[in-house]
Formats: structure tokens, C-alpha cells, sequence
């Protein structure tokens, strides 16, 4: 009777391992599914590098991890009231519009006539930020920052795309390593910070001139008034040393070879609006 019993108790046992195992096997396929749809992006979504970004972004990738930015210059969205703002006012009207959000496409002219204020204002109805002086330029490396020659293809520092500014992405060759383009000319673009009385985070910047150096904040550590340094491209820095002065990157349609990835203009109040400056969000 006792090995009917142990040989019943066998078979049961039997039985659970193989339901158990069979259990295993399905959610683990349930799992690599659910996995496999968590990995592939959605319609609204672009799977970059390391990361996913949304539509309209670019990942760049960095030590920290990495993040992501605007691929172009952004306009105001669909659901804005002005589609190119022509003053500050319209630029209010838009971010004080509940559904108007700045959008990341080519072939849109960039968002002017908006402080540094309002840009980030933008950039949090959005989800997003503005980005650091360091991140902007890990974003904008690669960017082909040339002296002189300037075609339609290349960046639009000499209003050599007949359209001043031009709309985002029509220089097919202004386009950084990361994917982003225009990080160099048509509109200079705002990131986050300020400097008071020409110091920024503890630090005296340096008096205006070509940049012969930079920190680890991507902030010039040092300039010169003469021909400039090849390993910065000759690219210029702009600063006022009185008052509050908020940061724009990158240079504008008119700046010729001053224009450049290292170029920053610390010369504007944060309340600034102006026909030459625009901006790009990173999340």
C-alpha cells in the first residue's frame, strides 16, 4: 500500500515540474515580447544611441549617460497662434496658448522674438529644458565649421542660403556628428545660464575675443584679439562684464567665420528678443 502511494505521490510531483516548467517557458516568452515592444519605438518615438528619444530629437551620447536635443531649430507647433512670432507680444500669446508647444522639424523658420525667459518656458511646456553650455556643445561637435566658401549646403553664417534666417535643415552639410543640424549660424540659440557682472558659477570669464581655450563647462578659459586658434576654429566670444547677461551659442546668419561650434555671445539681458536668436530644448 505504502509504494502505491509514494509511486501516486511521484506522479504528481512529476506532473507539477512539467506544468511549472511549461509555465516558465510561456511567461518568459510573454516576457521577451513585452520586452521586445518596450524596445522597438512607437510612431512617436526614434530609438537612438543609447537611449530612446522622441520624435524630433537626437541622442548624443556622453560619459554621464548621454541625452537628448531638438535636431533642429524649433518653431512654434501646430496649435500656436503665431506661426513666425514678429515681437515679444506674439511670443507671449503663443506660450500663454495652453496647446502651443515649440516643435523639432525641417523647413520651418525658427522661433524669434523670444527671451531666454520665454525659450525656456517653451521648452517646459514641451517636457523639456534648455541645455547647458555643455551640452549644447557635445551636441554641436562635428558641425563642419569652415572660414570662408560658404555654399547653400554648408552653414548659414553668411546669409549664403538666400533667406536670412533660413528655414531649419536647409544646409544639407550643417549637420553635427550627433545628427543635429544648424547647431552652427542661421539664428543663435539660447542655453541655460547667465553671467553677473561677467562671472558665471564663480568663475570671471574672459574679455571678448577669439577663444584660445575652454573649461569643462564648455565656457571660454581664455580669448585673444588677434587672429584666433586653429583647434577652436577661430571662432569668437562676445561679452558685456556689467550687468546680467544670459548665454547664446552657435552664431547667426551674418557672423562669417566668427560663427562656429565654440562661438557664444554673453552680451544680452535674459529679457532680450531679437530677429537673430532662437533655441532648441534637450530632455
Amino acid at each position: 500500500m505504502r509504494k502505491i502511494i509514494n509511486l501516486k505521490k511521484r506522479k504528481f510531483i512529476g506532473k507539477r515540474e512539467v506544468i511549472v516548467m511549461v509555465l516558465a517557458v510561456v511567461l518568459t516568452s510573454i516576457g521577451i515580447k513585452a520586452s521586445d515592444n518596450f524596445l522597438e519605438p512607437n510612431e512617436n518615438e526614434l530609438a537612438l544611441g543609447d537611449g530612446q528619444c522622441p520624435k524630433g530629437m537626437v541622442f548624443v551620447n556622453t560619459p554621464t549617460g548621454g541625452f537628448c536635443i531638438d535636431e533642429y531649430e524649433v518653431a512654434p507647433g501646430d496649435d500656436c497662434l503665431y506661426a513666425n512670432p514678429a515681437n515679444q507680444k506674439e511670443s507671449r500669446l503663443n506660450l500663454d496658448y495652453a496647446d502651443c508647444k515649440p516643435k523639432s522639424e525641417p523647413g520651418n523658420l525658427p522661433w524669434r522674438f523670444i527671451s531666454q525667459n520665454q525659450a525656456a518656458i517653451a521648452c517646459a511646456k514641451a517636457g523639456k529644458r534648455l541645455p547647458t553650455n555643455k551640452e549644447w556643445l557635445a551636441a554641436a561637435l562635428g558641425t563642419p565649421d569652415i572660414e570662408k566658401g560658404w555654399s547653400e549646403e554648408d552653414c548659414n553664417v553668411a546669409s549664403n542660403w538666400g533667406f536670412s534666417p533660413g528655414p531649419s535643415g536647409s544646409g544639407d552639410k550643417c549637420k553635427s556628428a550627433y545628427g543635429a543640424y544648424d547647431m552652427i549660424g542661421n539664428v543663435w540659440e539660447w542655453v541655460d545660464g547667465t553671467a553677473h557682472d561677467g562671472v558665471y558659477d564663480d568663475k570671471i570669464l574672459p574679455e571678448s575675443g577669439y577663444i584660445e581655450g575652454i573649461d569643462s563647462e564648455a565656457l571660454p578659459s581664455a580669448t585673444d584679439l588677434g587672429s584666433g586658434d586653429a583647434n577652436y576654429y577661430y571662432d569668437y566670444f562676445w561679452i558685456k562684464n556689467k550687468g546680467v547677461r544670459g548665454m547664446a551659442r552657435g552664431g547667426y546668419w551674418n557672423n562669417n567665420a566668427d560663427a562656429g561650434q565654440y562661438a557664444l555671445y554673453v552680451v544680452s539681458e535674459p529679457s532680450f528678443v531679437g530677429t537673430g536668436v532662437g533655441f532648441r530644448c534637450v530632455k
